[in-house]
């Protein structure tokens, strides 16, 4: 029986250093690590794949670890949710939580990289072309509110960019009943200079109903409410 121990399989399998394990390794990866990490944690988000044949089997063991951590922001609870929007089966979400194993010959670790971003299609999609515009305020023009990717829940989020003054009558932005929306200075100077009290029509005295009235600026619509 040999007494010669098998130091191959405690090789590192991104540098194939001896002096430390795969889940420690700092190797600046012959100074292309940078550049292999940017590629695990964007490339399924890039309409145009890498051209993985062109990496040594090391490299795509390094971009699969990457991948997988890439692949724990999104919430699976959220994917599951979105399941009917962005994937055909539950299967595909477990799959693409699923390991890439760096046991994998070169071909099968490419194949599955490809599967992988070949399933995230429609989440590319909506990432990269379908984001909302950002809404102005059609007063003053300053932008109120834009759009920001959200890794975890895989859509895009509204957040809120002009602040209003501590002391405003309107907090927030306004959406009138006719759809348009305004931020909440430019809302109160025009309730201030342009609402009226309503009165009740066809009377001999006029009596006031108890409601303001005032006209949307852009369609004119009239609006209502209690002072």
């Amino acid at each position: 029986m040999s007494g010669k121990v098998n130091t191959s399989s405690l090789r590192c399998v991104f540098c194939n250093s001896q002096s430390h394990t795969t889940s420690a390794c700092n190797s600046n990866m012959k100074g292309r690590r940078r550049i292999l990490t940017d590629i695990g944690n964007n490339f399924m988000l890039d309409d145009t794949l890498p051209d993985f044949k062109s990496f040594t089997i090391n490299e795509l063991r390094f971009i699969a670890s990457i991948y997988e951590d890439f692949q724990k922001i999104p919430n699976k609870h959220d994917m599951r949710k979105r399941r009917s929007r962005y994937f055909s089966e539950e299967y595909d979400v477990e799959y693409l939580y699923s390991p890439i194993p760096t046991t994998l010959t070169k071909a099968r670790i490419i194949r599955e990289l490809v599967n992988r971003w070949t399933l995230y299609a429609n989440v590319r999609v909506n990432k990269n072309h379908n984001k909302p515009d950002d809404v102005d305020c059609p007063i003053c023009i300053d932008c109120m509110s834009t759009y920001i990717w959200n890794p975890v829940k895989l859509n895009w989020s509204s957040v809120v960019s002009k602040q209003p003054l501590p002391d405003a009558l309107f907090p927030g932005n306004i959406r009138t009943p006719c759809g348009h929306e305004f931020c909440g200075g430019c809302w109160a100077l025009h309730l201030n200079a342009n609402s009226k009290v309503e009165y009740h029509e066809q009377r001999f005295r006029e009596e006031p109903t108890g409601r303001m009235i005032l006209s949307c600026p852009m369609c004119r619509h009239k609006l209502y409410y209690i002072k």
